[in-house]
């Protein structure tokens, strides 16, 4: 399971997929809801949701200061809670989610996915991710990366993993159309006799971050996937990360981030706004 991995959205960075995509409305056939749902499950969704929610209320509270130019206060605080909403975000994620289910072959991914080896492998990715949410375990495991404390064999899986489900560049182009669509709500927000930034000005400020939100990326996926995938077994792993190249495999971490990106992108828009609006009241 390749999911975006980095979750919340901020003036200079945000982690996660996107290219524009926008779901239409329609509905998964009665006779695979019952799939559909057993799939969600063996994926740890709503564990998955739950994280995206205390992750971005988390970064989105820190960040006042940074983004409004003052302490955001009670305001900020509620604001930022109904953004984030959790019921909602579940909502979200699974009717978007949903909009794939149709494509993908439900019984070969359900029957991959109930496999007990392959249970342990996701409850290992949700434990690292959590444990991600600390930023001093998560610093320690870069550092672990860097000064190469892994086996060779592990290595070897998790860079063929990376580079068969293009997890580095779908991750950065997730960041910079989070940034995008921030500054552009956060420009449209302001009032006329402010001003607002063209779409060129935007676009070049966001560009101006790839090469740092590269390297960052790069860093911490392989650190998290180290994490998660260092006491599986080698067997298990290769078996999931064959899987993952499979046309399934790829059908689903294509659903996964297509899914969780129109989250991404409505939360980056929704803080812009309020951070634009909020910040031009106190000016006020």
């Amino acid at each position: 399971m390749a999911l975006a991995l980095t979750f919340g959205a901020g003036v200079a960075c945000a982690t996660d997929v996107a290219q524009g995509l926008r779901f239409v409305s329609g509905q998964v056939q009665p006779g695979k809801q019952q799939s559909v749902e057993e799939l969600w499950r063996l994926l740890a969704m709503p564990e998955m949701v739950s994280i995206l929610h205390d992750e971005g209320v988390s970064m989105a509270l820190d960040a006042d200061v940074d983004l409004l130019g003052h302490e955001g206060g009670q305001r900020w605080n509620a604001a930022v809670q109904a953004i984030y909403d959790e019921s909602t975000l579940s909502e979200e994620v699974h009717a978007a989610f949903e909009q794939h289910f149709t494509a993908l072959d439900l019984p070969v991914l359900c029957s991959f996915y109930k496999d007990d080896e392959i249970q342990l492998i996701i409850a290992k990715e949700v434990a690292a991710r959590r444990a991600f949410m600390d930023l001093e375990f998560e610093q320690v495991a870069r550092e672990r990366w860097l000064r190469g404390e892994n086996s060779d064999q592990l290595d070897d899986m998790i860079r063929d993993h990376v580079e068969q489900n293009d997890l580095i560049e779908l991750n950065v182009m997730g960041a910079l159309n989070s940034n995008y669509a921030f500054l552009s709500a956060l420009s449209q927000s302001l009032p006329d006799e402010v001003g607002h930034m063209t779409e060129h000005e935007i676009l070049a400020q966001v560009w101006t971050q790839e090469v740092d939100i590269r390297g960052d990326t790069t860093e911490w996926m392989y650190a998290f996937l180290h994490t998660a995938y260092e006491d599986v077994d080698p067997v298990s792993l290769e078996r999931y990360v064959t899987f993952s190249a499979s046309p399934s495999g790829r059908a689903l971490n294509t659903a996964l981030f297509a899914a969780f990106d129109s989250v991404y992108l409505r939360l980056s828009s929704d803080l812009g706004r309020l951070a634009g609006k909020m910040g031009q009241e106190e000016e006020l």
